[in-house]
């Protein structure tokens, strides 16, 4: 039996939601048919901004939002909280919320700058996949059938997790961790419904993107066709695509996996 992304009516928390790869899944979801969803980001004014066009957008849809700083552990909490209170599970996860950071050889890295990337990307990922899976393994699944799950999760990982970034130590550091986290989190909830995967997103052309160091000789060099089959960035919507299918019941045998979505990049 084939299960269609339109038929997801669970519960949806996004964090780094109100922009770029975090906003695009947002509508994914609502186009899917999530009609309940959390939307979190450290930014206030971006995320009331994004409430307001969503809320004007899917009417019909009830779009909660959450001021989050993903490093602080009580504010992840209270994150997931906000939804189970509200709706009182969480079904589709995505985890978003990064920084770049770089443009320093190791010697010339300030630890400030390391810990501030090691943070936001890897202990955030950590902090917010603790919670979600903490609340997910005691909720009922969400349907009956072969497909049923008790929740599913994507982390944003990249293809920094496979390869090194030069002058971009703590962010290719931070990236592998969340592929390892990926696999381990698999894992540890074997057999419990509830699958863990990951995105390894190429060159995607948002705004974290575009003001990275390097950012124009990143996007133009790095998406030629002798380095990248596609020959283009790619946009936020292709990897909300692939993220709304991996957090759908139709990808219910993939689980523990990081999907490179980078326009054949990594075949170089």
């Amino acid at each position: 039996m084939t299960v269609s992304t339109n038929s997801m009516t669970g519960v949806g928390l996004v964090t780094g939601g109100a922009s770029g790869i975090g906003a695009a899944t947002v509508k994914a979801l609502l186009d899917a048919g999530v009609r309940r969803v959390i939307v979190a980001d450290r930014n206030e004014d971006l995320l009331n901004k994004f409430r307001a066009e969503l809320v004007q957008t899917y009417p019909d849809a009830d779009v909660e939002v959450a001021v989050v700083d993903v490093n602080v552990e009580e504010q992840v909490q209270a994150m997931v909280a906000q939804a189970v209170d509200k709706w009182g599970r969480i079904d589709y996860c995505l985890n978003s919320a990064g920084v770049a950071g770089g443009g320093f050889k190791i010697g010339e890295t300030a630890l400030e700058e390391y810990e501030r990337v090691i943070n936001i990307n890897e202990r955030g990922t950590f902090l917010s996949l603790k919670h979600e899976l903490a609340q997910m393994a005691k909720q009922e699944p969400l349907n009956a059938g072969p497909r049923s799950q008790r929740g599913a999760i994507v982390n944003i990982a990249s293809i920094a997790g496979y390869k090194a970034i030069p002058g971009g130590v703590a962010y290719t550091t931070s990236k592998h961790a969340v592929v390892g986290m990926t696999k381990v989190a698999a894992v540890d909830y074997s057999g419990q419904q509830i699958r863990i995967n990951a995105i390894a997103p190429g060159w995607i052309d948002t705004a974290m993107t575009r003001n990275s160091p390097g950012a124009t000789a990143m996007l133009t060099h790095g998406t030629q066709p002798e380095r990248c089959p596609a020959a283009r960035p790619g946009q936020p919507a292709e990897m909300a695509d692939v993220i709304t299918f991996m957090l759908s019941e139709k990808a219910s045998y993939v689980n523990g996996t990081t999907w490179q979505a980078d326009g054949g990049l990594m075949t170089h």
